[in-house]
């Protein structure tokens, strides 16, 4: 194979370059916009171009504990606020009980947690921009409740998930 020379590699070098550059430039500017897809924005996380949620705030405003009969049913209100200046959807919202705790914030451990339930929400709830709403959660008792779950304070942990609405 015959050289071309170095100053005639060199050419043809940069000419390979600049047509590759411009044909990647013309895919730039020609490729079509890309398409934000629908999706469900988790209040912790934001995607771009969306503006990111802060957390919705959960409150149990109910005052007075459920009482622990065998086989009870109650219900928990819960203040659901919307930090945010845009409305936002609650998709879900849910609540574990903890280990019961005794007058001195003490363990019971012949009390297990399972005793009580709560009914995870299933209504989806539009909060304002700035404001707050109030809903309801079922709480319901086990048919066999033990005698050492007597006068105990069950904690619940809250947790739920929205998007922009």
């Amino acid at each position: 194979m015959r050289s071309l020379g170095p100053r005639l590699e060199i050419a043809v070098s940069l000419t390979i370059l600049m047509v590759g550059a411009a044909v990647v430039a013309a895919m730039h500017l020609t490729w079509p916009e890309p398409q934000s897809p629908a999706m469900a924005y988790s209040v912790s996380s934001g995607e771009s171009g969306m503006q990111q949620l802060k957390p919705f705030e959960i409150n149990d405003i109910s005052g007075a504990p459920v009482e622990l009969t065998p086989g009870a049913v109650g219900e928990r209100k819960v203040r659901l606020s919307n930090p945010n200046p845009v409305v936002i959807i609650v998709e879900s919202l849910s609540a574990v009980p903890g280990q019961p705790l005794d007058g001195t914030q003490q363990r019971v451990a012949g009390c297990p947690s399972g005793v009580l339930s709560v009914v995870p929400l299933t209504d989806i709830v539009e909060i304002p921009a700035g404001g707050a709403v109030e809903v309801a959660m079922k709480v319901e008792v086990a048919s066999d409740v033990p005698a050492a779950c007597a006068e105990l304070v069950f904690p619940l942990t809250y947790s739920g998930r929205a998007k922009h609405g």
